[in-house]
């Protein structure tokens, strides 16, 4: 009799354990979504005389930001052509510096990204902000040179994958490893009964 129960109860433990990796794993089917942007930055504010004269009227720009409902940040990018502006989620500066990220998201549309160098003096922070549904602004401040702005009121702004489900791999692997041993279990157990 103990033998026929044995299969049961590692069945049961086995559960157990592929239960509590999902409850470990709330991001498992985490919606993210993804929101690229584009088009022309115009110099619309700098707050001295030195930024107004070297920093161009108008730029190209373009980038991607993707998040989850929580407003949790998972992959961003942002290039600013006449501004030489390249940042990604892993910057490739020369000094490899890791700047700090902030994302704040205040509704399915608008949110900020603020990227921090954190050096004094002269470390860059660049906010970029979506305000609307067709406005970005890009703000930059460059120490004690001061702060520029500049804005897209006709930014094109797309949805390439919104509301995408998104599987934690460690609960697929845990799922995975479960479903095996439960098979390995049963197939162990009707060896037992058969002889």
């Amino acid at each position: 009799m103990n033998q026929v129960r044995l299969p049961k109860v590692s069945v049961a433990v086995i559960g157990l354990v592929v239960a509590s990796v999902f409850h470990a794993t709330p991001v498992l089917g985490a919606i993210l979504t993804r929101q690229e942007f584009s088009g022309d930055f115009t110099l619309v504010d700098a707050t001295s005389p030195f930024l107004t004269n070297s920093l161009p009227e108008k730029s190209e720009y373009s980038g991607f930001v993707v998040y989850s409902e929580s407003g949790t940040l998972s992959d961003w990018e942002l290039s600013v052509n006449n501004l030489d502006l390249n940042l990604k989620r892993v910057p490739t500066n020369g000094g490899n510096l890791t700047p700090d990220v902030d994302f704040e998201l205040d509704s399915g549309s608008n949110w900020s990204l603020v990227v921090d160098f954190g050096i004094a003096f002269d470390a860059p922070r660049y906010t970029l902000k979506r305000t609307s549904s067709s406005e970005i602004t890009l703000t930059g401040e460059v120490g004690r040179a001061g702060t520029y702005i500049y804005q897209d009121s006709a930014a094109n702004i797309t949805l390439s994958s919104s509301y995408t489900s998104v599987p934690e791999p460690t609960s697929l692997l845990g799922l995975l490893f479960g479903v095996g041993a439960i098979a390995v279990s049963k197939k162990a157990g009707k060896t037992k009964s058969e002889a």
